[in-house]
C-alpha cells in the first residue's frame, strides 16, 4: 500500500494571507447574494452573461435578448469577443443561476488576494508581502469591481497577478500560456499583455543589448496587438454590427474629473505605482483606455473598468517598494499604506442605503432591498416554471435571466406576461414603455404589495403565490 504525505508548511504570514483572502472571498460572496437576494443589481449586466451561458442550455449558445433588442445581435460575440466564457459553462449547467456568476467572481477577485501576497512574498519578504496585501485585499476599485454586476473581465485580475509570478519565477512558457488565457477574457485585454511584456522586457533599461535579450517578449506584445485589432476589426464584426463602442473616442480628451480619478485612484494604491518611470509602460496603456473615454463610468469608483489598473498598479507597488528600497524607510512607508488604506474608505463603491450626500466620483452599490422584494421571489419561482414569455424590469432580469424569453425591452416582442413592481420608478416607466410599444391588450392577474403581473389577453395563466 502506497501512502502519499503531503506536508505544507505555513508561516504566520502565509496564514494570515490565507485567511484575508478567504474572509475577503466569504464577505462578497455574502454581499453578493444580499444584492441579488433584496434585487439590487440595478444594470442589465449579471443578466445578459446569465442569460448568454444558459442559452448553452436552450440551445442558443451566447444568446441574450437585451443585446438582440438593443443592437441587433444574436451572439454576446457581436458585442464583446469574451471566449474564456466557453470556460464557465461546465460550472453553469451544473448550477444554472445568477448567484454561480457571482461566487465564481467572488472566488477569482479573492484568489487574487493570494496571488498579489505571493509575488509581493517572491519579490520582497512576507512581512512587507503582508504589508501590502492588506491595503489590496481593501481596495475600493477591487470591491468595486466584485459588486458592480458580473463581468468575465474578473477573472484576468488573479490572471495578471499569476503571470507576473511566473515572469519573476522566470517560467515564460507559462507566463505565454497565462497571456493566451488573458487574450481570452475581452478584446481590450491586449492592452494589458502588451503593457505586462514590455515592462517586463525593458526591465534592464532600454538598450539593444536588452531589446535582443527580450525579442520573445517583445514579439509576445506585437502578436497581443494584432489578436486585440482582429478581435474589434473582424471577429466582433462579424458576429455584429461593427464594434458599437468606438463612439467613446470620438471625441478624447481630459478634464478634471479624470485627472481626480487618476489621483484618487493611485492614492489608493500609496501613489506608489507612480514613483518609478519604468511602472508608466506597465500602466500607460489601460489608463489611456479610461481616461480617454467619453464614458464617465470608466473613470467612477465602482465599476468593473480599472479590471487591469488594480492588478497592474499593485504589481507596480511591489516594484517599486523594492527598487526604492522602501522598507528601510519604515515612516514614510506607513504613511503611504495608511493614505492607500483612508483613500480606499473614501471612495468605497458600498452603502446600506442611498448617500445623502453623492461623491460623484463613486457608484455606490446600494444594499437595500427593493419593496416588496419577498412576494417578488415568490413570482419569480412560479414565472420560471412556465415558458411563457415575460417582460420585465431591470430589477428581475438577472432572476429570470435562465429562462430563454424574459425581456427588459417591449421592442421586437408581444410578451404573455408582464412582472414589475409598481412602487419603483423603473416599474411605472416599464408599465408605460409596454403601452407605448405593444399593441396587445393586457390584463392584471396578480396584485400584491406593489408587485404586479399582466397576462396578454388569450394567454393561459393563472398566478397563486403566496
Amino acid at each position: 500500500m502506497v501512502r502519499f504525505k503531503i506536508k505544507i508548511k505555513l508561516s504566520s504570514y502565509d496564514f494570515t494571507a490565507v485567511v484575508i483572502a478567504v474572509v475577503y472571498t466569504l464577505v462578497m460572496i455574502y454581499l453578493s447574494f444580499l444584492k441579488f437576494r433584496y434585487f439590487a443589481y440595478k444594470s442589465f449586466d449579471l443578466g445578459i452573461f446569465t442569460q448568454s451561458l444558459a442559452g448553452f442550455l436552450h440551445g442558443r449558445p451566447l444568446f441574450n435578448t437585451v443585446e438582440w433588442q438593443l443592437y441587433g445581435v444574436s451572439n454576446h460575440f457581436g458585442v464583446h469577443f469574451q471566449p474564456i466564457l466557453f470556460l464557465l459553462v461546465p460550472i453553469f449547467a451544473l448550477f444554472p443561476s445568477a448567484k454561480t456568476l457571482l461566487v465564481i467572481q467572488s472566488i477569482a477577485l479573492g484568489s487574487s488576494v493570494l496571488l498579489a501576497y505571493l509575488l509581493a512574498k517572491k519579490v520582497l519578504d512576507e512581512r512587507l508581502a503582508i504589508v501590502l496585501t492588506a491595503p489590496y485585499a481593501f481596495n475600493s476599485s477591487l470591491i468595486g469591481i466584485n459588486l458592480f454586476e458580473f463581468h468575465p473581465v474578473s477573472l484576468a485580475v488573479p490572471l495578471f497577478l499569476l503571470a507576473a509570478i511566473f515572469l519573476v519565477d522566470g517560467r515564460e512558457r507559462a507566463f505565454i500560456l497565462t497571456s493566451v488565457l488573458l487574450l481570452s477574457v475581452k478584446e481590450d485585454t491586449f492592452l494589458g499583455v502588451i503593457s505586462l511584456s514590455l515592462w517586463w522586457a525593458l526591465r534592464d533599461g532600454f538598450s539593444s543589448g536588452v531589446l535582443k535579450r527580450n525579442v520573445r517578449f517583445i514579439v509576445l506584445s506585437i502578436i497581443a496587438g494584432v489578436y486585440g485589432l482582429i478581435a474589434i476589426k473582424v471577429i466582433i464584426p462579424h458576429f455584429g454590427n461593427g464594434y458599437i463602442y468606438g463612439y467613446l473616442y470620438k471625441h478624447v480628451g481630459i478634464n478634471g474629473r479624470k485627472l481626480a480619478y487618476f489621483l484618487l485612484f493611485n492614492l489608493s494604491f500609496g501613489l506608489l505605482p507612480l514613483f518609478i518611470p519604468r511602472n508608466w509602460v506597465l500602466l500607460a496603456l489601460p489608463w489611456l483606455e479610461n481616461l480617454l473615454a467619453s464614458r464617465p463610468s470608466q473613470y467612477t469608483f465602482g465599476f468593473h473598468y480599472p479590471y487591469m489598473l488594480v492588478p497592474l498598479s499593485f504589481i507596480g507597488t511591489v516594484f517599486a517598494v523594492k527598487g526604492l528600497e522602501l522598507w528601510k524607510v519604515k515612516k514614510i512607508l506607513s504613511v503611504l499604506i495608511a493614505l492607500a488604506l483612508v483613500t480606499s474608505w473614501a471612495t468605497m463603491p458600498v452603502a446600506e442605503k442611498p448617500p445623502k450626500k453623492l461623491f460623484p466620483l463613486v457608484y455606490y452599490s446600494v444594499l437595500q432591498p427593493a419593496p416588496g422584494y419577498k412576494t417578488a421571489w415568490a413570482v419569480v419561482d412560479v414565472l420560471l416554471k412556465t415558458n411563457l414569455s415575460v417582460y420585465t424590469q431591470p430589477i428581475f432580469y438577472p432572476a429570470l435571466a435562465v429562462k430563454e424569453n424574459v425581456y427588459v425591452y417591449p421592442a421586437k416582442v408581444r410578451p404573455d406576461l408582464v412582472f414589475v413592481d409598481v412602487k419603483t420608478y423603473h416599474g411605472r416607466l416599464y408599465l408605460v414603455r409596454l403601452r407605448e410599444m405593444v399593441g396587445g391588450r393586457y390584463v392584471l392577474v396578480y396584485s400584491k404589495n406593489g408587485i404586479e403581473v399582466y397576462k396578454r389577453v388569450g394567454v393561459k395563466f393563472q398566478l397563486n403565490a403566496p
